[in-house]
């Protein structure tokens, strides 16, 4: 294979030379990058441009971990992050992880064997102090607010005053009993832990009975519904993890000829629209974007997307 020593060898110029020429430098008189040029048509060369990268430190890759593919809420922050990436001349790893400490832990490994400039947490089961332990080796940006005392960059919504938002809502409008729903019940999760803040703030205690966990789209929201649906006494209305989640719960009692609970749902997508239910607009686009610039920094920056509580 061919590789820059050939075409130094064949032009009768030093290898600094022919770097200039691969790399568009200038200080290269016209006539020598004219010959190193038809050598490398004439041998089909083409740079490595991984090796080249590597060699100034840097990848132009930013890995996002996040725990699912399907899920419309990543999938709007990866959106984001895409965009500003193209823009930027980076390139994005998606690097799934359904929540298993042991996967992400070979993220951040990778991380430090430099497959990636930086990674982005839009969610995590990993403590903050492991991330903490790995940003020498590239950037971190988390999803969530880690608090001040944290050296982590991060790019987070106000999910806990939009929540309160949506909740105050829904008791000024006469739902005394909320049921919820979420993705897990687990105090490592941002979402999780706000929205119980939240509730609490609220209603007070969340029962275990009026709380249905593992949902994470449109099929689990109508297991969901059918959840709701039997239990005694019901609830007033459901506050989901998601416009989609929330349409599944709506869907469920339309199918089974039951007059369907108000539904909150999250993220103002095209489900909530036609279905005309409140939800809560986080701006995940915008917390995409703002990810990636810190990513793409060597700052511990803290960054906050508002939200709006969306009332249909």
């Amino acid at each position: 294979m061919t590789n820059i020593h050939d075409i130094a060898r064949l032009s009768g110029y030093s290898v600094s030379t022919v770097s200039r020429v691969i790399n568009h430098q200038k200080y290269v008189a016209d006539d020598k990058r004219a010959k190193v040029e038809k050598i490398m048509h004439d041998l089909d060369y083409v740079p490595n441009r991984l090796a080249r990268d590597l060699s100034k430190g840097r990848t132009k890759t930013i890995g996002v971990v996040l725990p699912y593919a399907n899920h419309p809420y990543f999938a709007r922050v990866v959106d984001g992050i895409v965009m500003a990436a193209f823009e930027a001349g980076y390139k994005i790893t998606l690097l799934p992880t359904n929540y298993d400490m042991t996967v992400e832990r070979q993220y951040l490994d990778q991380l430090r064997s430099k497959a990636y400039d930086a990674l982005i947490f839009t969610s995590r089961s990993s403590q903050l102090e492991t991330l903490e332990r790995y940003r020498k080796y590239g950037q971190i940006v988390c999803c969530e607010d880690p608090g001040d005392d944290r050296p982590l960059a991060a790019a987070y919504t106000d999910r806990l005053g939009s929540f309160v938002s949506a909740l105050n809502w829904a008791k000024q409008s006469g739902y005394q009993k909320m049921g919820v729903v979420l993705s897990r019940n687990n105090v490592i999760s941002a979402s999780t832990r706000m929205t119980r803040q939240a509730y609490e703030r609220v209603y007070g205690h969340l029962e275990d009975r009026n709380l249905f966990t593992g949902a994470v789209k449109y099929e689990d929201g109508y297991r969901a519904g059918a959840y709701f649906a039997k239990l005694t006494p019901t609830v007033d209305a459901v506050f989901a993890n998601g416009d989609d989640i929330a349409a599944g719960v709506h869907q469920y009692y339309l199918d089974h000829q039951l007059t369907p609970l108000p539904v909150i749902g999250q993220e103002n997508l095209l489900s909530s629209r036609l279905l005309k239910f409140s939800t809560i607009d986080h701006h995940l686009e915008a917390l995409g974007q703002a990810a990636f610039r810190l990513a793409t920094a060597q700052s511990t920056t803290h960054e906050l997307i508002k939200s709006d509580f969306i009332k249909r």
